[in-house]
């Protein structure tokens, strides 16, 4: 779901899309937060949490701030640049599409495919295991002009549960192996609750979620909203190298869609 970006920085970091190689899932993760009344409205204990059909898409509007002194995103169709308080901020849009139930490899296990395009070019799958009354991150598969090969988490992250109500906080601690190194990864989730979100597709009761984390020295701060029934509509990241911001990206769910019915 993302674009590596190549980031050179003064931080003494060679570039950014070097370190990036390092998260492992954006996961392009969302939820929402106002209390009880709004938990019962948002969550029928009848119906599952998001339970997406072959096709149907969502678009989001996406900002990426850096540093003046930072490369932003290239060759994205439709991509504007701009100044703006001193930083260099790139505005795109994105779009997931749901590919339904697909195998992790040719014998390996099925998870739930969503590819995330900027503009006509793939940048990554993510995969998730979607039931009733939770969904888990299990992988992802960097695109782009260099595609690479799937990266399993060696456990699923709890990324959403019907019985979450705000104040739920658990952490993660993974080592993962990608290519010939190995990467520690820490992360502590907290539900904060529900919260009504607005959004260019329209207000959602959505349960906002906050993670925080280390890749190596990388730090990783991020909210993301999560609305049943549609699926993620918010995500702010924050990435840090000690006091140092090098990027903020925030995407907002503009339009969604199903496909069409075959005639």
């Amino acid at each position: 779901m993302r674009k590596l970006f190549s980031l050179v920085l003064s931080t003494g970091v060679r570039n950014f899309k070097s370190m990036m190689k390092y998260q492992l899932l954006p996961l392009l993760l969302f939820v929402f937060v106002t209390g009880l009344d709004a938990q019962d409205e948002a969550v029928d204990a009848k119906k599952p949490l998001w339970k997406p059909t072959v096709g149907e898409f969502w678009t989001y509007d996406v900002s990426v701030e850096v540093p003046k002194n930072a490369r932003l995103p290239e060759k994205i169709a439709g991509q504007k640049i701009e100044e703006v308080d001193g930083k260099m901020r790139a505005s795109y849009q994105q779009t997931a599409v749901y590919h339904g139930l697909l195998p992790l490899s040719d014998d390996g296990p099925k998870a739930h495919a969503f590819y995330f395009s900027n503009g006509d070019q793939l940048e990554e799958i993510q995969y998730m295991a979607i039931e009733d009354n939770s969904i888990q991150a299990v992988a992802s598969k960097q695109e782009g002009e260099k595609p690479g090969k799937v990266v399993s988490l060696s456990a699923p992250i709890p990324v959403i549960d019907a019985d979450w109500k705000g104040g739920e906080s658990f952490p993660v601690i993974m080592n993962q192996k990608l290519g010939d190194e190995n990467l520690r990864m820490t992360r502590q989730f907290r539900a904060i609750g529900w919260e009504q979100v607005e959004t260019g597709a329209g207000s959602y009761n959505a349960m906002h979620v906050q993670v925080v984390g280390m890749n190596g020295a990388l730090e990783i701060k991020r909210g993301y909203w999560f609305a049943p029934g549609t699926g993620f509509i918010k995500e702010v990241k924050k990435y840090y190298l000690g006091d140092t911001m090098i990027m903020k990206q925030t995407r907002e769910l503009k339009k969604t869609g199903k496909p069409k019915p075959a005639e």
